[in-house]
């Protein structure tokens, strides 16, 4: 059975939601591990770790709530990106135009 063009775009929207949720958890995983057992408590439950709030965040914790920051920006714009896709993939899919 071979792939239609639209569904081979749906899966590439897939691809890029899923692959970038991924991509974040892996690092925010790593970034975790790597803290002491005492910053890691003070962190939310898994699987985003949730730093606390600025006001509350001690000084170990402080890159670590940075890195959280960065990585959602990044996983935000790939989101971005792919439902711009999405909507392109829609549009041509609903305007009837072969991809």
């Amino acid at each position: 059975m071979q792939l239609s063009p639209q569904t081979a775009a749906f899966a590439f929207f897939a691809l890029l939601v899923m692959g970038s949720a991924q991509w974040r958890r892996g690092r925010i995983r790593r970034a975790v591990r790597d803290l002491p057992t005492r910053m890691q408590r003070l962190l939310g439950p898994e699987p985003l770790f949730t730093p606390p709030s600025e006001g509350e965040l001690p000084e170990g914790l402080r890159r670590y709530a940075a890195l959280h920051h960065r990585t959602r920006w990044v996983q935000r714009a790939i989101w971005a990106l792919a439902f711009l896709w999405l909507g392109y993939t829609l549009y041509s899919v609903l305007k009837g135009t072969p991809q």
